[in-house]
């Protein structure tokens, strides 16, 4: 059950890029504006990582979600600068949404905005996933600093998503899996306050 791939979205890219003739950023652009009042998923993203937001956007829309990216519901809106009013802008975009997803690159590292709305969504909705894109076939993904705090995406054996908790670790580095471990996109999203993040090792019992 592999993790999404840097190759997988990246094709889907450029597919996307060769039939409409442009290139990734200005796919975003002119994708079409669909301004909703409720979305399934919030894509939390970079600039720095064009090809690969619009093949991750490409991907998750072909599934049937309704997506929010802020380059195709704002394009007129210049979201570089960090100003009280384009944060205003994008929390209120973050509160039509149902869950969070949050692509974890090198590009995400830099970003302004990022940890921003991971923060933000955390608290206010709890509905927070990683979606890491491994440059070969994986099945496991191990989160950078507070980013392993949230549960991650991968792929099931028939291509569904599925949300993975990750391990729980101790102060002494000790992971144990929970089981079971992992749960469809769908039925996280139904959980009800399980948001599938490690619990403390301490607070678990064995049977």
């Amino acid at each position: 059950m592999p993790l999404l791939t840097e190759r997988l979205v990246r094709d889907k890219a450029r597919d996307f890029m060769m039939r409409k003739g442009l290139s990734a950023e200005r796919c975003l652009e002119h994708v079409g504006r669909q301004d909703r009042p409720r979305y399934d998923i919030f894509l939390s993203q970079t600039k720095r990582d064009a090809e690969i937001v619009l093949g991750v956007y490409a991907y998750l829309t072909s599934l049937g979600y309704k997506v929010f990216c802020d380059w195709i519901e704002m394009p007129k809106v210049d979201g570089s600068p960090v100003t009280p009013a384009n944060a205003e802008l994008v929390r209120t975009s973050m509160e039509r949404s149902d869950t969070m997803l949050f692509i974890d690159s090198e590009g995400a590292e830099q970003s302004r905005w990022m940890c921003w709305e991971l923060g933000w969504f955390d608290a206010a909705k709890g509905y927070v996933a990683i979606l890491p894109l491994a440059n070969e076939s994986k099945d496991y993904y191990y989160g950078r600093e507070f980013v392993g705090l949230y549960p991650y995406v991968r792929l099931s054996g028939d291509g569904v998503m599925e949300i993975v908790r990750p391990a729980a670790r101790n102060s002494h580095g000790f992971g144990l899996l929970e089981y079971p471990s992992s749960l469809s996109f769908a039925s996280w999203r139904q959980r009800g306050g399980d948001f599938y993040r490690p619990r403390p090792i301490e607070h678990l019992r064995f049977f």
